[in-house]
C-alpha cells in the first residue's frame, strides 16, 4: 500500500492556500448548499453582474477547500494504517477487510473535470479569452485578422512536474476510413464547381474549401490532377500522410510561444509557414488536447474551444457534438459591439441546440453564461448619443471636457501669437546685426584713408548712428525677446497641463462609456435570453398560453420590442429579476487585449485607454466564476470519498479502542446470526418497497406523459415536415449549395459562417413536440422521485440501526466489548453513501436520456441517406429542379415511417434506460445490506478466545502505532479546520430508551425530514468512553 502515497500526489490535485472566489453566487443552484448567512450585496463595477453577492461562495469555497484537505490528510492516514496492519492479516482477519476496504477507497480518487464549452462566431475573441484566463500570451493560436482554431481544442491542468513539459499536447488525428470519405466527399465538390470559378482563391464555396483542404494535406498535387481522381487513386498516387492516420503525437516544451509555434501546424487552418515546406496536418486532426499549469485549471476546469459544427469530415463532428452533449456549462462568447445586433442570446446557438438544452434541463442561467469580448473597442460619441449620457452620467465630465477644450484652445491661440512675437523680434535681431556689421565694415573702409584727420574719424559714428533713426537697441530686443521666451516656456508648460487633464478627463469619459455600455448590453442579453426561453417554450408548447404566458413575460416582450437605443429598462430587469426569470443569467464584459496589455504582455502594442486597473478588464473576475463552476463536483467527489473513509476509520478507531472480545458459544453466534438475518429480510423488503415505488412512479411518468405524446409527434411531423420541405426547396440556394448539403448529408457550413441543417429541419417537428413533456419527465419528475427513494432508503437504514441495537447490546455484554455498540456510529455515513449511489444512479439514468433524445437525429439523418445520394448523383440541365422534386416526393412518401421508426427506437431505449435505473438502484442498496450483514457478522465469527500473550504482544504494538496515525488525523484534520464545523455532521452514541411508539409505524409513508440531518438520527449507546461521541469539530469525520 506504500505506493498509493506516490501515486496520490499525482491524483490528489494542489490546493491554494487561500480562499479561491468571492464570485459566482449564482451557481447556489448546482453547488454546495450552505448554512444561512448574511447574505449582504457586496458592490461591483459595471462590467460584471450587479447584484452578485459573494457571502455564500466565499462559504462553498472555503467548505471545499477543507474538505480536499481532509482528503489529503486521509489518504496519508489510510497508507500508513495500511503499511502498519499489511503483514498481520493472517493474526487478525478484520485486517484484510480493512485492506480491501482501503483499496477501494483510494482506487475510487478521481479528479474533478468540469467542462465549459467556448461557442462563438469566427473572430469573436475565443481563443483570445482562453489564453487571457490561463495567462499565458500564446498558447491556443489566436489571429486578429482571421480564425484560427479549426478543430476542437481542450485545455486541462497539466500533472507533470518535469520542466521541459510545462506545456503539453496530445494531437488526436482521424483514421484512414475517415479521411478516405472526407476527400469523396471534397473531390466531388471540386468536380461540381462552377464554370469558369477559381477555386484556388478561399471565395467559401464549397469548391474552395475542398480544395483548401486537399492543397494543404498535399501542396504538390494540382488542380488539373485532382479532376476525375478518386480518394483511392489519391492515397495510391500521393499518399504521405497513411503513417499518422489513426495515431496520437505528443508536442512538449517549457516556453509557451515555442508550444504555440509548434501546435498551430495542427490548429490553424491558416498557417502559412509550412506552406512551402510541405503538409499541414489540420485538416487529419480530429482533435487537440493541451496540458498546462494555470491556476485556473487546477481545481479540474477543462476549457473546450468548440470551431463550430459542420465539418465535412465526421470525426471531428462526432467530437465536437460528444463535446456539446456533456458540456458542464456553455459560454457564449460574442464581439460586444455585435452582441445586441446579431442577438447572439438567441441566434448563436441555434434553436436546435436550445431545445436540446431545454430537453437535458440546461437551458438557464445555471449552465449558460454570456461573455461579451473586445470591450476595450469603442467609440466615445456613439455610445454617448446612443445611451443619452450627455444628460446624465457624463453631464459633469463633458462640461469639464468643454472647458478644458475651450481653455486649451486659448492657450494655443495665446502661444501661436507669442510665437510670432517672438519670431519677429528674432528677425529684428537678425536685421540689427546685420546694419551692425556693415557699420563695422563701413569703419574699417574708413581708417585705410591716408589723409583722414582724426576729428573726421571721431565724428564718423554719430553720422552712421543717424542713418538709423528709430532703431530699438540690440539691449531691449534682447531684454523682449528674453521674456517673449519666458512667456512662451509658460504657455507649452499650461499646455502641457491642459493636455494631461483632457486626456484625464477623456479617459474617464471612455470608462464611464464602456461601463454604460456593458451594463445596457448585459440588459439586453437578459431580455435577449429570456426571449428566446419563451419563443422555444412556445414553439414546442401544444398550449399556446400555457403558464409561462405570464403578465410578466408579456410586458418584457412589449417592452423589448420597442427598445431603443438609449431606453432605460433598468426596471424591467428588476421585475423581471423578481420574476424569477432570469436573475439567474451570468453575464461578463470583457477585453483580453486589454487584461494582456495590462499584465506586461504584447508589450508592442498600446497600453489600452479606459482601464484604470487590471480588474477594469473583469477578465480575473471571470477567473474566479470559472474557478466557482468546479466546486459543485469537488464537492461531490470530497464527500464520496469521505464517507467511505469514515467508515473505515470508524473500523479502526474501534478496533484500537477496544480489547479482544470473549468468545462466543456456538449457540449464540446462531442466535445472534438468526436475529440479524430476520433484521436484514425486514430491511431487504423496505428497500424492494422503496424500489418498486420508485421505478412504478418513473415508468409511469414516462407512460403517461412521453409515449402518449409520440403519436402526437408523428401525427404532427408527417404534416409539418411536408412544410419544411417546401420552404427548403423555396430558397435561394444555388446548385452547388445543394450538391454540398446532401453530400454531406443534410449538415454543411461555408465560410461565411452560414449554417445548413436540414437534420434539424427535420427533426424539428417530431422532438419540438416531445422537448417539454421529456423536460418534466428527466428534470422535475425525476428529480421529486429521487429525493423520495433516498428518503425511504436513509429512513429504513436508520430503522434498521434501532431495531438491531438490541442485538448489538447483546453481543457487547457477552463478549465484554464496546465494538458492537461502536457500529452504530457508521449509520450516517452509510446514509450518506447511499444516497451518494443513489444519485449516481439517477444521474446516470439522465444521461441516457441525452443519448436517447439525440437519438432521433441520427436516425433522421439516416433514413434521408438514399435520397440525398440520389440528389448527389444528379448533374446536367435541370440538375437542381431534380433534386428538390427528388427530396420533396422522397419526404411525402416516407415522413411517416421516419416518424414512426424514430418513435419506436426512443420506446425500446426508454425501456432499456429504466431496466438500467432499476438495476443500478438495486445494485445501491444491495451494497448497503451486504455491508451491514458482512460487518455484523464479521464481529460475530472473530469472537474468539482471549489473545494469548503473543498475540496481545502484538495487538498492542499495532493499536499504539494505529493510535499515533488516529491522533495525527485529529491534529491535521484540526488545523485544517480553520473555519467552525457548523455543518459537520455530529455522531451521537448516547440516546434515550427507545421507545418504538415515537417512531415511524408506517416508514413507506412520506417522510417530510431529511434523513441526511443527525438531529433526526439517533443511534449508539450510553457511553462515555466512546470517542466517536465527539462532534467533528475536533475531526473532520464530515467534512
Amino acid at each position: 500500500m506504500g505506493q498509493f502515497c506516490t501515486t496520490m500526489s499525482s491524483v490528489i490535485w494542489d490546493r491554494k492556500s487561500e480562499v479561491d472566489t468571492d464570485l459566482a453566487t449564482k451557481l447556489r443552484g448546482r453547488s454546495i448548499k450552505s448554512e444561512n448567512t448574511d447574505d449582504s450585496v457586496s458592490t461591483m463595477s459595471e462590467g460584471i453582474e450587479p447584484d452578485m453577492d459573494s457571502t455564500v461562495t466565499k462559504m462553498d469555497t472555503a467548505m471545499v477547500t477543507r474538505k480536499e484537505k481532509a482528503m489529503e490528510y486521509a489518504v496519508i492516514f489510510l497508507n500508513k494504517a495500511s503499511n502498519i496492519v499489511a503483514s498481520h492479516a493472517a493474526m487478525f482477519p478484520e485486517f484484510k477487510n480493512w485492506e480491501d476496504q482501503i483499496k477501494q477507497n483510494l482506487a475510487g480518487i478521481e479528479r474533478p473535470r468540469v467542462l465549459v464549452g467556448l461557442l462563438g462566431y469566427t473572430g469573436s475573441g475565443k481563443s483570445s479569452l482562453i489564453n487571457a484566463l490561463i495567462d499565458e500570451e500564446m498558447v491556443v493560436p489566436a489571429n486578429a485578422m482571421r480564425a484560427s482554431t479549426s478543430v476542437v481544442t481542450e485545455i486541462s491542468w497539466n500533472d507533470s512536474d518535469d520542466p521541459d513539459r510545462a506545456f503539453r499536447a496530445e494531437i488526436e488525428f482521424i483514421s484512414e476510413e475517415e479521411w478516405k470519405k472526407e476527400m469523396d466527399v471534397l473531390l466531388d465538390d471540386l468536380a461540381n464547381a462552377t464554370k469558369g470559378e477559381d477555386v484556388t482563391i478561399k471565395s467559401g464555396s464549397a469548391a474552395s474549401i475542398a480544395f483548401a483542404k486537399i492543397s494543404a494535406v498535399w501542396p504538390e498535387v494540382t488542380l488539373g490532377k485532382l479532376k476525375g481522381m478518386s480518394s483511392e487513386q489519391l492515397f495510391d498516387e500521393v499518399d504521405g500522410v497513411s503513417d499518422i492516420l489513426d495515431c496520437s503525437l505528443e508536442i512538449a516544451d517549457h516556453k509557451a510561444k515555442d508550444f504555440a509555434e509548434k501546435i498551430s501546424l495542427y490548429i490553424d487552418s491558416n498557417n502559412k509557414e509550412v506552406a512551402s515546406a510541405g503538409i499541414s496536418y489540420w485538416p487529419l486532426v480530429r482533435c487537440v488536447r493541451v496540458y498546462t499549469k494555470a491556476q485556473i485549471l487546477r481545481h479540474g476546469l477543462v476549457l473546450v474551444d468548440l470551431p463550430g459544427l459542420g465539418d465535412s469530415n465526421t470525426g471531428r463532428t462526432q467530437v465536437a457534438e460528444n463535446y456539446m452533449k456533456n458540456l458542464d456549462y456553455i459560454w457564449i462568447v460574442a464581439d460586444i459591439v455585435r452582441a445586441i445586433d446579431d442577438q447572439v442570446a438567441k441566434d448563436l446557438m441555434g434553436k436546435s441546440f436550445r431545445r436540446q438544452l431545454f430537453m437535458d434541463g440546461k437551458y438557464d442561467g445555471h449552465c449558460v453564461t454570456f461573455i461579451m469580448s473586445k470591450t476595450d473597442i469603442i467609440n466615445n460619441n456613439e455610445v454617448i448619443s446612443s445611451l443619452q449620457l450627455r444628460k446624465r452620467e457624463l453631464k459633469t465630465i463633458l462640461a469639464q471636457e468643454e472647458v478644458l477644450m475651450q481653455n486649451v484652445h486659448k492657450v494655443q491661440e495665446t502661444l501661436i501669437r507669442k510665437t510670432a512675437k517672438n519670431n519677429k523680434i528674432k528677425r529684428e535681431l537678425k536685421g540689427l546685426q546685420r546694419e551692425v556689421k556693415q557699420t563695422k565694415s563701413e569703419k574699417a573702409t574708413s581708417r585705410k584713408r591716408k589723409f583722414v584727420e582724426d576729428s573726421g574719424a571721431e565724428e564718423e559714428v554719430p553720422s552712421i548712428k543717424s542713418q538709423i533713426p528709430g532703431k530699438v537697441s540690440r539691449q531691449d530686443l534682447m531684454r523682449k525677446k528674453g521674456s517673449t521666451i519666458k512667456e512662451i516656456e509658460a504657455l507649452d508648460k499650461r499646455l502641457a497641463g491642459l493636455k494631461l487633464e483632457l486626456r484625464s478627463a477623456r479617459n474617464e469619459i471612455k470608462v464611464v462609456c464602456t461601463q454604460a455600455r456593458n451594463t445596457y448590453t448585459q440588459n439586453h442579453l437578459k431580455i435577449d435570453f429570456l426571449n428566446g426561453l419563451r419563443e422555444l417554450k412556445q414553439d414546442i408548447s401544444a398550449d399556446r398560453n400555457d403558464e409561462f404566458q405570464s403578465e410578466i413575460e408579456k410586458k418584457v416582450e412589449s417592452e423589448s420590442s420597442a427598445t431603443k437605443p438609449g431606453w432605460d429598462n433598468s426596471k424591467l430587469i428588476e421585475n423581471a429579476c423578481t420574476e424569477g426569470l432570469i436573475d439567474q443569467l451570468n453575464t461578463f464584459c470583457v477585453s483580453s487585449k486589454g487584461y494582456q496589455r495590462l499584465a506586461g504582455r504584447f508589450k508592442r502594442n498600446p497600453k489600452p485607454k479606459g482601464f484604470a486597473t487590471i480588474n477594469d478588464t473583469f477578465i480575473p473576475f471571470l477567473r474566479e466564476y470559472a474557478v466557482a463552476c468546479t466546486l459543485t463536483q469537488r464537492s461531490k467527489l470530497a464527500d464520496r470519498f469521505l464517507n467511505g473513509f469514515n467508515l473505515v476509520k470508524l473500523s479502526i478507531s474501534s478496533w484500537v479502542e477496544n480489547d479482544s472480545p470473549n468468545s462466543l458459544s456456538s449457540s449464540e453466534k446462531d442466535r445472534l446470526n438468526g436475529t440479524l438475518e430476520e433484521h436484514l429480510g425486514a430491511l431487504q423488503k423496505k428497500f424492494e418497497l422503496a424500489l418498486n415505488i420508485a421505478m412504478m412512479r418513473m415508468k409511469n411518468a414516462i407512460k403517461t406523459d412521453i409515449f402518449p405524446m409520440l403519436q402526437k409527434c408523428i401525427n404532427a411531423s408527417t404534416q409539418k415536415a411536408e412544410e419544411a420541405c417546401k420552404e427548403l426547396v423555396n430558397e435561394d440556394i444555388c446548385f452547388q449549395t445543394w450538391k454540398a448539403i446532401c453530400r454531406r448529408r443534410g449538415k454543411f457550413s461555408n465560410r461565411k459562417n452560414f449554417n445548413y441543417d436540414w437534420v434539424g429541419v427535420f427533426s424539428e417537428p417530431f422532438l419540438g413536440h416531445l422537448a417539454k413533456p421529456w423536460e418534466n419527465v428527466f428534470s422535475s419528475q425525476m428529480q421529486n422521485i429521487h429525493d423520495e427513494y433516498a428518503r425511504r432508503i436513509a429512513t429504513a437504514i436508520n430503522r434498521f440501526s434501532i431495531d438491531i441495537k438490541p442485538l448489538l447490546r447483546s453481543m457487547s455484554e457477552a463478549s465484554a466489548s464496546r465494538s458492537p455498540l461502536d457500529f452504530l456510529a457508521k449509520v450516517p455515513y452509510l446514509q450518506r453513501k447511499a444516497r451518494t449511489a443513489i444519485t449516481e444512479s439517477f444521474d446516470s439514468a439522465r444521461s441516457q436520456a441525452q443519448e436517447i433524445h439525440r437519438a432521433v437525429e441520427p436516425l433522421i439523418q439516416d433514413h434521408l441517406r438514399p435520397v440525398y445520394e440520389k440528389c448527389s448523383r444528379e448533374s446536367k440541365k435541370g440538375a437542381l429542379a431534380r433534386m428538390k422534386e427528388n427530396l420533396f416526393e422522397f419526404i411525402q412518401e416516407t415522413n411517416e415511417t421516419m416518424y414512426s421508426e424514430s418513435s419506436t427506437v426512443l420506446k425500446t431505449k426508454l425501456a432499456k434506460m429504466t431496466n438500467n435505473l432499476e438495476e443500478l438502484l438495486k445494485e445501491a442498496h444491495s451494497d448497503t445490506s451486504h455491508y451491514l450483514r458482512e460487518e455484523i457478522r464479521n464481529m460475530i465469527m472473530w469472537a474468539v478466545a482471549k489473545d494469548d500473550e503473543t498475540r496481545e504482544n502484538v495487538r498492542k504494538t499495532l493499536r499504539k502505532g494505529l493510535t499515533v496515525q488516529l491522533d495525527a488525523l485529529r491534529v491535521a484534520w484540526a488545523r485544517g479546520a480553520s473555519e467552525p464545523a457548523d455543518r459537520f455532521l455530529p455522531v451521537k452514541t448516547e440516546t434515550k430508551p427507545d421507545d418504538d411508539s415515537s417512531e415511524d409505524n408506517d416508514e413507506d409513508d412520506d417522510i417530510s425530514d431529511d434523513s441526511d440531518s443527525s438531529d433526526n438520527i439517533g443511534v449508539g449507546d450510553n457511553s462515555d468512553d466512546s470517542e466517536e461521541a465527539e462532534g467533528t469539530s475536533d475531526d473532520m469525520e464530515d467534512s
